[in-house]
């Protein structure tokens, strides 16, 4: 009982600090109606919306060689064109989102082009779809870029965008030398969260209902979530 060579058992304790931390840290997002195992995994050992790089199809060569990451099927935007891999970006990484000038006419100061715009345009596909909703769900459409004509719903996906991004690199990342290859993605990163993870299509994941209160003493508080040294582990064998 007490080995961690089954690699499951290591990731479930590191899972079990994430939404601990979930439930107590980022309480913009989630509010006391919190998260548990259940509001991603649905009853499966992978949560089914779980995403990762795609490099897929690899270009044939010669002009093709180089597509910028798009003009194929982008299967976490939506299965449009546009950028396969924009979640990287901006789940991972912290490339800003926002491409918007605040001037009709060019001042310079906005850097942003038509390839930023594609790439914001992808993760905010990958946010409709994984919600349920659509752009004015959090913004005025006369006024993309003021936040004082925007809903409450666009702090709240605010701090949404922040909370994914410090799970996958905090927690989810960390796990890459445990799981096995058949528990990676096709360029072997682990599989991270989005957007969809949690609410699986609808505004409120489970509509809102919150099982958080059924496990306030294992999930509510926040128990050590020091990072423990994975780089030697060995699937069945540490």
């Amino acid at each position: 009982m007490a080995s961690d060579e089954v690699y499951q058992k290591v990731v479930a304790r590191r899972m079990i600090q994430m939404t601990q931390a979930i439930n107590v840290d980022w309480k913009p997002h989630v509010a006391e109606t919190g998260v548990t195992c259940y509001t991603c995994h649905r009853g499966n050992g992978v949560p089914k919306q779980v995403w990762s790089t795609s490099l897929e199809p690899k270009p044939a060569g010669n002009m093709t060689q180089n597509r910028q990451g798009q003009n194929v099927v982008a299967l976490y935007a939506g299965k449009t064109s546009l950028p396969q891999n924009a979640l990287m970006d901006y789940l991972v990484h912290d490339k800003p989102i926002r491409v918007h000038s605040t001037s009709a006419l060019p001042t310079g100061t906005n850097k942003a082009g038509t390839k930023e715009t594609e790439n914001t345009w992808a993760l905010m596909i990958h946010m409709s779809e994984s919600l349920g909703v659509n752009c004015v769900t959090c913004h005025n459409s006369r006024a993309f870029n003021d936040w004082d004509q925007s809903s409450p719903q666009r702090v709240t996906a605010w701090h949404g965008i922040r909370m994914v991004r410090d799970l996958n690199n905090n927690y989810i990342e960390g796990l890459t030398p445990v799981f096995p290859a058949n528990r990676k993605g096709p360029e072997g990163d682990v599989l991270k969260i989005g957007c969809a993870t949690c609410h699986n299509g609808v505004q409120k994941p489970l509509y809102g209902v919150s099982m958080l209160k059924n496990y306030l003493d294992a999930l509510a508080k926040k128990e050590p979530t020091t990072v423990p040294d994975y780089s030697a582990y060995q699937p069945g064998k540490s």
